[in-house]
């Protein structure tokens, strides 16, 4: 079962580095996370700085901790299971304050942009990121219930397990334009024409 612990933890843990990094790279990054935080309407504007520090520092420590709980128990090192254990525990308490502010933000109609990883994205918040979120809320749950069922894993099998980690958080940081192909190749009402 550690192979599957490697992959949650990898996957978990490159989502929240990308996600820091996208905020936390220079200057313009950071005020454009901060102007799509405002527009959420989720933070009062004298708590915006603190709360947008935070939460990046927040996003960066919790990657930090779960790419060394990856290692940890790619190595089957002793005390993988309580420091993987508490590293997913910390992430998923994340991941749920910001599935809130999601559906939050979903309930009010705010027409709020995604600065999830970087302004890039830009899509409003929406559908895709609640299930997005949820599904990852999901992972860490069964990561957790991993932990508890530790066994060594092989040296072929934690590598397998965090490339197919990398991958899957590969997927999820990129998940906006994945739905964006798919939303895009919906055939055309009928009545309408599709040129």
């Amino acid at each position: 079962m550690d192979e599957l612990s490697v992959a949650v933890l990898c996957l978990t843990g490159c989502v929240f580095a990308a996600s820091a990094t996208a905020k936390l790279r220079g200057r313009s990054a950071y005020l454009a996370f901060l102007a799509g935080l405002r527009d959420t309407g989720l933070v009062p504007a004298r708590l915006l700085p603190a709360t947008a520090a935070a939460l990046g520092a927040a996003e960066a420590v919790v990657a930090l901790g779960l790419i060394a709980a990856c290692a940890l128990t790619a190595t089957a090192s002793p005390g993988r299971i309580m420091f993987g254990g508490s590293a997913l525990a910390a992430a998923a308490a994340l991941t749920t304050t910001l599935a809130v502010g999601i559906a939050v933000v979903m309930h009010r109609g705010t027409q709020a942009r995604c600065a999830c990883f970087g302004a890039g994205s830009g899509s409003p918040i929406g559908r895709v990121h609640l299930i997005r979120i949820l599904g990852l809320l999901a992972i860490q749950a069964c990561g957790l219930a991993c932990c508890l069922l530790s066994s060594a894993p092989s040296a072929s099998g934690a590598v397998l397990a965090a490339l197919a980690g990398a991958v899957g958080a590969l997927l999820v940081v990129r998940l906006d334009d994945i739905a964006g192909l798919f939303m895009s190749a919906r055939p055309p009402a009928p009545g309408q024409r599709s040129w």
